[in-house]
């Protein structure tokens, strides 16, 4: 696999990597939009490295396809300020990969895929209601709004608090009480939907308004029928140990026609099979821990049989 940094001129210039094997073959592309936070183009965090992103790209390239991967706006090497940024800034950023994407000689213009993984995915999913993409590959994040992800994380803290023993565990119970949390986030989004900047304060932190009054527009059932209107293949992949993401959202996605899930057993958000009692207060090293195992294989698989029936044959 040969690697090349690139900086993609747009609203604001965006640092990338284009991967690929051979640049005399014309081949399908595959855009990678990060989850939310400020990981790099890698899935890289400070403390934290997965490199999903780098192993997803190494696959579709195994696959036959060329992969861009970039930070998002204000990360890394990417221009433009973090802080404010909404999902119209990401949507905009992904449109710009989308456009270099057709640019590159190498790629087939009416096979670029869009991978979004997490935040990513709804990302991508809005994205295809105004760019042409030939397909969508959404993990651990289709058909569901930032509120619903918010509630069922709240959900899962509470419930993880509960087995935890001793004073740590009371500690834990007291401060996470799933009502008082859905009432602080209920408030937030409130707080946010009235602010005129993009700002605000809360509670002495200063927060990204805009990044939750856009998120605030979407809901659930918005993004399920933007991949109904979308016709094209959609593979949606989401673990029963994800704990960002809840799979059975799924169940609103049995009926679409277009789209396959597949929900793999014990496979969690970095889409590695997990190795203990998968509590959400142990997740980051749970991801630091199995980082360094390779990608599931039924969900490689899946993904290699859906990219090839649809854009290799």
């Amino acid at each position: 696999m040969i690697e090349e940094n690139v900086l993609i001129k747009g609203k604001v210039n965006i640092g990338a990597t284009v991967s690929y094997i051979d640049k005399d073959k014309v081949s399908p592309a595959i855009i990678i939009i990060t989850g939310s936070g400020e990981a790099d183009r890698d899935g890289n965090i400070s403390g934290l490295k997965t490199d999903i992103y780098k192993d997803l790209a190494e696959l579709f390239v195994s696959f036959g396809c060329v992969v861009i991967r970039y930070d998002k706006r204000g990360v890394n090497e990417s221009e433009g300020d973090y802080s404010t940024i909404g999902p119209s800034d990401l949507v905009k950023d992904a449109s710009s990969v989308l456009m270099y994407a057709k640019t590159l000689k190498f790629v087939d213009k009416t096979k670029v895929i869009v991978c979004g993984h997490s935040e990513g995915a709804m990302i991508a999913t809005i994205l295809a209601g105004s760019e042409k993409t030939a397909g969508l590959l959404l993990l651990s994040g289709a058909g569901v709004c930032l509120h619903d992800v918010q509630l069922y994380q709240n959900r899962l803290i509470s419930q993880g608090a509960k087995k935890i023993k001793g004073f740590r565990g009371i500690g834990l119970r007291f401060q996470t009480s799933q009502k008082r949390a859905d009432a602080n986030l209920k408030r937030l989004y409130e707080k946010c939907a009235s602010a005129k900047g993009d700002t605000i304060t809360l509670d002495k932190t200063d927060l990204n308004a805009k990044w939750i009054r856009e998120h605030g527009l979407y809901s659930s059932d918005d993004y399920v029928n933007m991949l109904i209107k979308y016709k094209k293949p959609v593979l949606a992949i989401t673990g029963t140990a994800d704990v960002v993401m809840d799979y059975k959202i799924h169940d609103n996605l049995a009926n679409v026609p277009n789209v396959e899930v597949y929900t793999p057993m014990s496979v969690n958000y970095i889409l590695r099979e997990i190795d203990d009692d998968n509590n959400i207060f142990n997740s980051l090293a749970q991801y630091s821990r199995l980082s360094n195992q390779p990608i599931h294989a039924g969900t490689k698989n899946i993904m290699k049989e859906w990219i090839s029936k649809n854009f290799i044959y």
